[in-house]
C-alpha cells in the first residue's frame, strides 16, 4: 500500500480552521477555488481515513472544540464522477433523475465505518442492556438494508423512495451513537459541485435541505466549486434558494499558498529531486503567486531563474514570470487554469492584460475571490495576480476556449 502523503499540521491553517470551525458550529460551508490552487490536497488533508482519531495534530482535534460534547464530525466525500446512470424514466420523472445522487450518498454513508451502529458493552462490570442491544440491532438492519433497497430494481418503489432510505440510515447512524452517549455529526464533502448542479434536478438539492432541517446541526454539507454558488445557480436560484441559503454564513475562498505552505511544498518536491537555490525558489514562489499547480510546473525550471538580476525585486519577479511562461509545461498549466474559467472570466482577464477592462462587479468579484485579480496598490484599477499567468496572457493574445460544463460520463447523453 502506498504511503500517505505527509501534511504539516499547520497546512493551510486559515482555510482549514475556517472550514472545520464552521462545521463544528453546525454550519454548511461553500469552498471556492480556481483550478491549480490545490483543492485536491485540501480534501486529502481533511480525509479522516488518513488520520487517527487520537492524533492531536488532526484538524478535527485542533479546530473543533465542541467535539468533546457534541461528538466528532464524520466527513463523507462525494465525487460526482462516480455517479451511476439514471434510472429508466418517463419524461419528467424527477425521482428517477435524482436517483443517482441519492444512491451515491446512501452508498458512501453505508461504507463509512464511523457511521455504522455498533453496540458497546458497558464498562465496570455493569450488565448488558437487552433493550439497547435489540434497538441497536434494529438500527443495524436498517443500515444494512438501505443500499440494497435503493438498488432493488425489481421493486421500483424502493428506488423511487431513495430520499427516504438516505434519511433512514442517517437517523440510524445518529441515533445509534446518541443512545450510547458517543454522539457524532455528519458532513458530506461535495467535490466538483458544479457537476452535480448540471446533472441533478432541482428536487435533489431542495430534498437535501429537508435532510438538513430534519437533523438540524448534525448533518452539514461542504461544496467545492470554482465560483460562488449564487453565480453558478443563475436563474435557478429562486428554486434552489432553500439549499443555497445554508451556505450564506460560511464561504471560504481557497487562496494560493502562503509562504510557509509554498516552502513546505518545495521541500516535498526537493525530496524527489535535488535541492535548489533559495533565491531562485523565492522568485518561483512570487512568480507563480503560490498557485500549487503553477508552483509544481515551474519547480523543475527553478535553476534557470538564478541568473536573473534586476534593480529591484519586483522587476526580478516579472523577469522570472516571463522566463517561466516560456516553458511548455508551465504554459500547459496556465491553459488548464484558464480553461477552468468561464468565457466571461477569460475575456475579463484578457481585457485587463490589454488595458481595456470595463469594470464588471460580478465578474471582478469572482476573479478576486479566486486570487486571479488583485487591486492595484494605488487603488485605481486591477491587475492579474499570478505574474506568470499575466506573462502567459501577454505572450498568447488569443484566449483559449473555456471548457463547456458537461455531466459525468456515466449519465446518458441528451
Amino acid at each position: 500500500m502506498a504511503k500517505s502523503r505527509y501534511y504539516h499540521p499547520e497546512y493551510r491553517k486559515a482555510e482549514v480552521s475556517a472550514i472545520v470551525q464552521a462545521l463544528d458550529r453546525g454550519q454548511s460551508v461553500s469552498v471556492i477555488g480556481p483550478p491549480s490552487v490545490g483543492k485536491t490536497n485540501l480534501l486529502r488533508f481533511l480525509d479522516q481515513e488518513r488520520l487517527a482519531t487520537s492524533d492531536p495534530d488532526s484538524p478535527w482535534n485542533q479546530y473543533a472544540p465542541q467535539s468533546a460534547e457534541q461528538g466528532p464530525v464524520v466527513a463523507i466525500n462525494i465525487d460526482p464522477n462516480a455517479l451511476l446512470p439514471s434510472l429508466p424514466q418517463e419524461k419528467g420523472n424527477v425521482a428517477a433523475a435524482a436517483w443517482p445522487g441519492f444512491e451515491m450518498l446512501v452508498h458512501r454513508a453505508t461504507i463509512t465505518p464511523q457511521l455504522y451502529p455498533v453496540y458497546r458493552p458497558p464498562r465496570d462490570g455493569e450488565d448488558d442492556d437487552p433493550d439497547l442491544i435489540e434497538h441497536i440491532g434494529r438500527l443495524q438492519d436498517r443500515f444494512n438494508n438501505a443500499h440494497p433497497d435503493v438498488t432493488d430494481f425489481e421493486d421500483r418503489l424502493h428506488a423511487h423512495l431513495a430520499l427516504r432510505h438516505l434519511e433512514s440510515i442517517l437517523d440510524a447512524a445518529l441515533t445509534g451513537a446518541r443512545l450510547q452517549e458517543t454522539p457524532i455529526r455528519i458532513a458530506f464533502f461535495m467535490d466538483e459541485f458544479e457537476r452535480l448542479l448540471v446533472t441533478m434536478p432541482d428536487y435533489f438539492f431542495v430534498a437535501l435541505r429537508s435532510i438538513r432541517d430534519r437533523f438540524k446541526y448534525n448533518v452539514m454539507f461542504v461544496t467545492f466549486t470554482r465560483n460562488s454558488l449564487a453565480y453558478l445557480t443563475g436563474n435557478r436560484l429562486p428554486v434552489l434558494e432553500p439549499f443555497i441559503e445554508l451556505f450564506h454564513d460560511s464561504t471560504v475562498c481557497l487562496r494560493p499558498f502562503a509562504d510557509d505552505d509554498a516552502w513546505r511544498m518545495i521541500e516535498q518536491l526537493e525530496k524527489r529531486t535535488v535541492s535548489k537555490d533559495d533565491y531562485s525558489l523565492g522568485l518561483l514562489i512570487r512568480a507563480t503567486g503560490g498557485f500549487a499547480g503553477l508552483l509544481r510546473a515551474g519547480f523543475q525550471h527553478a535553476e534557470k531563474l538564478a541568473p536573473i538580476q534586476a534593480p529591484d525585486y519586483t522587476q526580478a519577479v516579472g523577469l522570472a514570470a516571463s522566463r517561466l511562461s516560456a516553458e511548455p509545461n508551465v504554459q500547459a498549466e496556465c491553459e488548464t487554469l484558464l480553461r477552468g474559467l468561464n468565457k466571461e472570466e477569460i475575456a475579463a482577464l484578457y481585457a485587463v492584460a490589454g488595458g481595456t477592462f470595463e469594470y464588471s462587479p460580478t465578474i471582478a468579484r469572482e476573479l478576486v475571490n479566486k486570487s486571479l485579480l488583485a487591486q492595484d496598490t494605488q487603488g485605481t484599477g486591477v491587475h492579474i495576480a499570478p505574474p506568470v499567468l499575466a506573462a502567459f496572457i501577454r505572450n498568447n493574445p488569443k484566449p483559449p476556449e473555456a471548457h463547456a460544463a458537461v455531466p459525468p460520463v456515466t449519465l446518458p447523453e441528451s
